[in-house]
């Protein structure tokens, strides 16, 4: 991309902050003021029309934005999917919350809530357990990889585009029983998806196992999963006290989130009569 230039005519490249901060205050000013042009949005945002123009146009290539005939603009689908995307999260935390202290109560043992970000698993909460030690609840196991983790797993086999981001970055060692081999992982997806559940044993660190189960949620013509709830324990003790039992638990502890997701966003969709 081209170096900008502000009112002062002094130059900027588009990776500086400088730029970043532009561009957010111009889509500040199309959202108060939809159907604006350039002219108008340099105006508000005291930068020069060239300026203008070129961001305008940048995130209207990006979807951020989207340019009229006429050469206006007003915000883009981009937008709308970022705002559903994080009113779900929003909502997810809100509804996840009481169901994973019902399953924590239930199995004793350490319960999470997840989500995808990138090829990891980013942790939204974890209730605490006496099971295990503290160290899962040090920020350096908040996000963890998602094709070790159970609850990537569990995400990635009803989601294909995680799935294809976590191939994509690549399947690293975590210990000597982490798969690692494309193959082996993508037939690890296809049991998940038969199962309806994944396990994990040993796999971020010895001596520790996983169960989770996927949240999916419906847009109406289609289903993916966006979360996971997943339980924590000895791999020793759960291994010994059954996957089968512990995952029964899990799926409908997934299976609520995923009713009362699906039922809040139906409710936002359907037209409200007069």
């Amino acid at each position: 991309m081209s170096p900008f230039q502000d009112k002062a005519g002094a130059s900027f490249d588009a990776k500086q902050p400088r730029s970043v901060s532009i561009a957010f205050s111009i889509i500040d000013v199309v959202a108060a003021s939809p159907d604006i042009g350039p002219s108008a949005v340099a105006r508000e945002v005291g930068i020069a029309k060239s300026t203008a123009s070129s961001v305008l146009a940048d995130l209207a290539d990006r979807g951020v934005l989207e340019r009229a005939g006429d050469g206006r603009y007003r915000l883009g689908l981009k937008m709308f999917e970022y705002g559903h995307l994080a009113l779900t999260h929003i909502r997810l935390f809100e509804v996840g919350v009481p169901v994973l202290e019902r399953l924590r109560d239930r199995v004793r043992d350490l319960v999470q809530l997840g989500i995808p970000i990138g090829a990891e698993i980013l942790y939204l909460d974890r209730l605490e357990a006496h099971t295990l030690d503290t160290r899962f609840h040090d920020e350096t196991w908040r996000r963890l990889p998602g094709h070790a983790s159970s609850s990537g797993r569990a995400i990635a086999a009803f989601n294909p585009a995680f799935a294809q981001t976590i191939l994509t970055a690549g399947l690293q060692r975590r210990t000597r029983y982490t798969v690692v081999e494309p193959q082996r992982h993508l037939a690890i997806l296809d049991e998940v998806r038969s199962l309806g559940y994944s396990i994990t044993e040993d796999e971020l660190t010895e001596g520790i196992a996983a169960v989770a189960a996927p949240i999916v949620v419906s847009d109406g013509q289609s289903r993916r999963a966006i979360a996971a709830v997943s339980v924590v324990g000895p791999t020793d003790r759960l291994r010994r006290e059954g996957y089968a039992g512990l995952a029964t638990h899990v799926r409908t502890a997934a299976d609520e989130i995923s009713t009362r997701l699906n039922a809040v966003r139906g409710s936002a969709l359907r037209p409200h009569r007069a």
